[in-house]
This record gives structure tokens, C-alpha cells and sequence, in this order.
């Protein structure tokens, strides 16, 4: 447990360190003022309140914010796991009680640790300030977005969504020689945000929405979707089946980017 703790206090020295890694960890703030604040104000000085494009905007908004938490702890993490083979740091490593496998596992944990806060500052925090500012009109019915969201709702989210953290940090890390290419892939990856919008798109209201499930930040995403819209299509599933299929999914290609990560780095 000892050399745990020496780790952590380690691994909080060099994160802020890194000029990157302080930028993640702010970044879920400024995303937020950005969506709880900037996006708002700008609609209402553009737009009426229940016009399209005001419900179409404040939808994007909404679904970015519960994607981006995870997907940011992710990227801070492959950047610091590329530091590492830089710098040598899982050479060392082998050569320890620690083991790459213990050593990548607590930075897996901690930094999904970080992701569940950053989710929670992100619907949290929306849901805070920006309540009375999130209201469309869908399907005729004019909806509080946030205010559907409970307390233990958010909780089991920023669970889920932090999940992703593993698949994201390990791939990058693995694969990517140097930061240039860690941000390279980092850009690529993105898309990964991007695709829980299409949810929003008629096309995926029914089952075809599945299809969708190969991207594993789409299952909380969905599961929220459907609650603040109160979607009643027959294909849905329900809010907790929706995060536990997520979950499990996703525990099982983080497991799998894992052994990736640990094969491709020839150490054990």
C-alpha cells in the first residue's frame, strides 16, 4: 500500500508539471462555462427561445457536456502514459516490485477517479447554473432539460461515463511513438465524442440506435437522452439497463486495451 501512496503523491507532483495535464483538468471547467454560460447567452441574443435552432443547439451542447468528461481524463492520461516510455519511466518500472501491469492499473484507477469528478463538474454543475437556461421545445412540449436529472441519476452517469477512460488512455498510449502522434491520435479519436449526437437524429430513434452501441460513451449518453426527453419508443431499454449494458461493455474493451497496452509496450 505504501508504494501506492509514494506513487499517487508522485503522479500529483507531475501532472502539474505538465502544462497538458493542467489544461485537461481545467478543461472541464471551461467547458462548462462555456455551455452553462457563453452557449446560453448567445442563443438569446440570436435566437428565440422556441425556435429550432435554439432546441437543436442547447441538444448539442447538452450531449457534448456528458461526453467530454471521460474522454479529457482519457486524453491526460495516454499524454502521461506516453511521457513515460519517453522518459523510460516503465523500464524503470519493470525492474520493481511495482510491474508495469500494477503501475499502468493505478494510473488506470486514479485517472477514473478524476474522469467521475470531471462528469460530476460538468452535468453537475450545468444542472446547477444553467437550469433554468437549458428549456426546449420537443415534439410540441416545452422541456426542463436539467431538471429531469436526479441527484443519484448524475451519480450513476459519471460512473459509467468515466469507464471510457482506460480504452482511450491505453490505445493512445500504445500505439503513439511521441507526444506529436499521442496528439495526433488524441484529434482522431474525438470522433468518439461525436457520435452519441446521432442518437439525436430520427434515424437512430428506434433500434437502429444500437448500432450505435460500438462506441461504448453512447450507452450513458442514450440512457440520459431518454430520460430528459422522456422518450417513449418501444425500443428503449430502461435507464439503469442502459448503464449497466454500458458498464459492462466498456469494462470489457478497457480489459482489452489493457492487455494492448501491456503487450505493445514488451513489458510485464
Amino acid at each position: 500500500m505504501k508504494k501506492y501512496l509514494s506513487l499517487l503523491k508522485y503522479e500529483f507532483k507531475t501532472i502539474f508539471k505538465s502544462s497538458m495535464s493542467v489544461f485537461m483538468l481545467l478543461y472541464p471547467v471551461l467547458m462548462l462555462f462555456i455551455t452553462g454560460f457563453i452557449l446560453p447567452a448567445v442563443l438569446e441574443k440570436t435566437t428565440s427561445a422556441n425556435s429550432n435552432a435554439t432546441t437543436i443547439t442547447l441538444l448539442i451542447g447538452f450531449v457534448l457536456t456528458l461526453s467530454m468528461g471521460g474522454f479529457l481524463m482519457g486524453a491526460m492520461l495516454g499524454f502521461s502514459l506516453i511521457e513515460n516510455k519517453d522518459e523510460n519511466t516503465l523500464i524503470n518500472i519493470a525492474t520493481t516490485p511495482v510491474t508495469v501491469s500494477g503501475y499502468t492499473t493505478f494510473k488506470v484507477i486514479y485517472t477514473t477517479i478524476l474522469a467521475f469528478f470531471a462528469n460530476l463538474v460538468l452535468i453537475g454543475g450545468l444542472k446547477l447554473i444553467a437550469s433554468n437556461k437549458y428549456i426546449i421545445v420537443f415534439m410540441g412540449n416545452t422541456i426542463r432539460l436539467l431538471d429531469r436529472i436526479s441527484i443519484g441519476q448524475m451519480l450513476i452517469f459519471a460512473v459509467v461515463a468515466s469507464l471510457v477512460v482506460p480504452m482511450i488512455a491505453l490505445v493512445i498510449g500504445a500505439i503513439a511513438k511521441n507526444k506529436v502522434e499521442g496528439f495526433a491520435f488524441m484529434k482522431s479519436s474525438g470522433i468518439i465524442i461525436m457520435i452519441p449526437l446521432l442518437a439525436l437524429l430520427n434515424t437512430f430513434q428506434d433500434w437502429k440506435q444500437y448500432l450505435l452501441g460500438i462506441v461504448p460513451n453512447f450507452w450513458a449518453v442514450k440512457a440520459l437522452l431518454n430520460l430528459v426527453l422522456d422518450s417513449q419508443d418501444s425500443s428503449n431499454l430502461s435507464f439503469n439497463m442502459y448503464m449497466v449494458i454500458g458498464g459492462i461493455i466498456t469494462l470489457i474493451i478497457g480489459y482489452i486495451s489493457f492487455r494492448f497496452f501491456v503487450r505493445k509496450s514488451n513489458l510485464k
